[in-house]
């Protein structure tokens, strides 16, 4: 971190910090003194928020952030927080938080926080968020200037109003280093103009060329390459843009179709395989270049986008956009992939993997159920994860048979042996009659409810959670218990336990996969395990791929886990002795 930097953006603000905890107080004060305009100190809640008002009296404004501890006497951070947002709701508040906290996360998060600080405070932590907020604070500072000297320009001086504003567009309009017009005016312009034509013309490889020879060589190579263009936009009346780092933009208003190919060739001639000396190396640079080319106004930036990714992608010197550009690929994906899934539903190669899911010890609990499409290539045998399939499925209206299929075959293991299974289910699925009645009819028939979990997938959008109760009270009464998957993944995860009231919470992988690196992960996985231990839901810690990983939840309280540190997911069921050795 650059001190001179975040000082630039912290010099002329003002900070309000409360901590009861006197030496941390003054050696994080000793901290922001070096970069904040002022540092106003409070020992409790109570004291910060009258110091909070006094400020505004004296000052007229509020302060710019507020740093505060949760756990103080009088008054803790939080009711403080709750009391300055009712008088400004836009205050910027960091909340510094230790590690046994994890239970205030709900409530903070509510209230509205920027940012969680987590104790013991460390000093590039706390640098690291307020130069991000005060950069943030700074720029809208430099907005609001902008508009207020617009604004008081209008009411007394109209001339120096017209010239600052003739000004201030000409920066917005064109590009610093090429002195070209830039993406900004372009935009303007395709609203105001009917351009025929729209090339953009990327050079190829430029960050190896930065890396190669440095950024002055690279912005050399730009200049030389917007010479070239402006010298060729001239010969041909275009208008010229620079549209990004690398990429340029010839905009025509009068070019006829059937001279598209003759503009496009003599461009791709005068930009291909060139020989660029740099003076400031003495050598030459080897630059190309890869153009798309549109046609026709509407949506035409769009339109010579798609034809540049499809140059790119297909490495040709260019390419001019038509309509089979824009969803080709994507068709031919989906049909693939469609005929793939076709092929193993007939074959009957949609089958179910089975992942174990143990307790503290390693003692297999239970098992959960995954589909695998199995595939033959070259003699050897793979299981192609849902990752690949489930989306062209869904898109193509396979999903349901998919779906029915691992059902199917996970009732069929249950009637055959002891165990317990746990089963995905989307809203797609329990809103589905053919998978509602296999379940009624094969749990009517067969006592296996008690040994069936219900995975209901968090982060699905759950379109009638009254439909939703329904289904879980139906099968409840079979003995079915129900699990939320996937949970902190989205924003519907606390909805989901209302409604559902379910058995096992199974903790997203993503928060579990970096909770040794990640404190804010460790932190949220603390407020879960927390809030379920005091509803009595179980936890099972999904993604266990370490033995570290594994000291730190069980450390937590934790005490069921699934992932490849244990088990991999298998077409039979994995005995105890198959158990991955760490």
């Amino acid at each position: 971190m650059d001190f001179k930097e975040l000082y630039k953006y912290t010099q002329n603000l003002h900070l309000l910090y409360v901590e009861d905890d006197a030496g941390l107080r003054t050696e994080t004060v000793e901290i922001l003194e070096d970069f904040f305009a002022s540092v106003d100190v409070c020992d409790n809640g109570k004291n910060g928020l009258e110091q909070y008002k006094t400020f505004f009296q004296q000052n007229s404004h509020y302060y710019d952030i507020v740093i505060t501890d949760i756990n103080m006497p009088v008054m803790n951070g939080i009711e403080m927080s709750e009391a300055i947002m009712d008088y400004n709701s836009k205050q910027s508040i960091f909340v510094v938080s230790a590690y046994n906290e994890p239970h205030y996360l709900t409530k903070l998060i509510n209230l509205g926080v920027d940012k969680f600080l987590i104790k013991p405070l460390q000093t590039k932590q706390l640098v690291l968020a307020l130069y991000k907020k005060s950069k943030e604070i700074y720029n809208e500072h430099l907005s609001d200037l902008y508009h207020e000297k617009l604004a008081n320009m209008a009411m007394t001086l109209e001339k120096e109003v017209k010239e600052r504003t003739e000004e201030l567009e000409k920066q917005l309009s064109y590009d610093a280093l090429t002195g070209l017009y830039n993406r900004h005016l372009l935009s303007s312009d395709l609203k105001t103009e009917n351009f025929t034509m729209l090339t953009l013309v990327d050079i190829d490889r430029l960050q190896f060329i930065n890396d190669l020879y440095g950024s002055e060589i690279g912005n050399q190579v730009i200049i030389k390459v917007s010479n070239l263009l402006s010298k060729y936009a001239k010969e041909t009346g275009c208008k010229l843009y620079r549209t990004s780092g690398d990429e340029f933009a010839l905009a025509h208003t009068s070019l006829r179709y059937e001279d598209a190919f003759s503009f496009i060739n003599k461009l791709s001639e005068s930009t291909t395989n060139l020989h660029l000396y740099m003076e400031d190396i003495a050598q030459e640079v080897n630059v190309d270049t890869t153009m798309g080319l549109a046609l026709e106004n509407e949506n035409i930036l769009t339109h010579a986008d798609i034809a540049l990714k499809h140059a790119k992608n297909n490495h040709h010197q260019y390419v001019i956009y038509n309509n089979a550009l824009n969803s080709l690929d994507k068709m031919q994906e989906v049909v693939e992939w469609k005929n793939k899934i076709e092929t193993a539903i007939l074959t009957n190669n949609i089958i179910p993997v089975f992942q174990p899911i143990v307790d503290q010890n390693g003692t297999i609990l239970k098992y959960e159920t995954l589909m695998r499409m199995r595939v033959v290539e070259r003699g050897v045998e793979k299981l192609i994860s849902p990752f690949f399939f489930l989306d062209t499925a869904v898109k193509t209206k396979l999903y349901p048979q998919l779906s029915y299929i691992i059902i199917h075959a996970a009732l069929e293991s249950l009637k055959r042996g002891e165990h317990t299974l746990t089963i995905n289910l989307t809203y797609n699925d329990f809103t589905n009659p053919e998978i509602i009645n296999l379940l009624t009819d094969t749990l009517s028939q067969y006592s296996i409810g008690n040994r069936l979990i219900f995975e209901i997938v968090e982060s699905e959008n759950i379109g009638d959670y009254v439909m939703l109760k329904n289904f879980i009270d139906q099968f409840r009464t079979y003995g079915v218990r129900i699990a939320i998957d996937d949970f902190g993944s989205g924003f519907s995860s606390f909805q989901h336990i209302v409604q559902t009231s379910p058995d096992y919470i199974k903790i997203d992988g993503s928060l579990v996969k970096d909770i040794d690196t990640d404190l804010s992960s460790l932190t949220i996985v603390k407020a879960i395990v927390e809030f379920s231990k005091e509803l009595g839901i179980s936890v099972i810690a999904e993604f266990v791929h370490s033995e570290h990983i594994l000291t730190i939840l069980k450390s937590l309280g934790i005490k069921e886990f699934q992932g490849f540190y244990f088990y991999e997911p298998k077409p039979q069921l994995v005995e105890e002795k198959e158990k991955i050795e760490s």
